[in-house]
């Protein structure tokens, strides 16, 4: 299911029309008739160039392994070739909360589960804007895993109905994309503007 959702959105976004950058994703344990490995879906994340970043980013691109998935937009991951752990809020969207102490939000629990399975065990690239932290000491990136609409997750999360826009300041080189992608997400009613209305 994620696999037909991801190829939903061909855009490129930096003119990269390369054929590599445009090979769908492989979710671990799904069979698909890519016939691509795991290890070649690392291959191409690996050679990703021309990634979407704020306009004056604090830091360079990280290239992760994502360990653990905490809720739709906040994940554990390993920075590539250390043994570090960083906890990754992702900027320019917020997906409802999942149960803590009070019951999930609507669509809490599906937006969890969607980036689990798209993420979990999986490399990704880490660009950032302007602010790298929050005030909970969580690295604050948007998360890649191609060139497309549909690579480029925090967007995609927006666009497939798992999230709404959400700006802080001063991270908001994408607002105006993750505004346009919950429009139309809206318009299509998909995900929570549906399920949750």
């Amino acid at each position: 299911m994620l696999f037909l959702l991801l190829l939903g959105c061909p855009t490129v976004f930096h003119g990269s029309d390369s054929a590599e950058d445009s090979v769908p994703d492989v979710i671990p344990g799904e069979d698909t008739d890519t016939g691509l490995e795991i290890a070649a879906d690392d291959a191409r994340v690996r050679a990703l160039t021309d990634l979407p970043q704020g306009r004056s980013p604090a830091l360079e691109p990280m290239l992760v392994r994502v360990d653990y998935v905490v809720d739709g937009d906040t994940f554990y991951c390993t920075p590539d070739g250390t043994s570090d752990s960083v906890k990754v809020r992702m900027i320019g969207m917020d997906t409802p909360e999942i149960a803590h102490d009070n019951p999930a939000d609507c669509y809490g629990n599906n937006a969890w589960a969607y980036t689990e399975e798209a993420l979990t065990g999986r490399l990704a690239w880490l660009t950032f804007d302007e602010d790298p932290t929050d005030t909970y000491d969580r690295t604050l990136a948007y998360v890649i895993r191609d060139t497309t609409e549909a690579g480029f997750f925090n967007r995609n999360l927006v666009r497939q109905g798992y999230a709404t826009p959400l700006t802080v300041q001063p991270n908001d080189s994408f607002k105006a994309e993750i505004q346009a992608d919950a429009d139309a997400a809206e318009a299509e009613g998909v995900g929570l503007w549906t399920a949750c209305q």
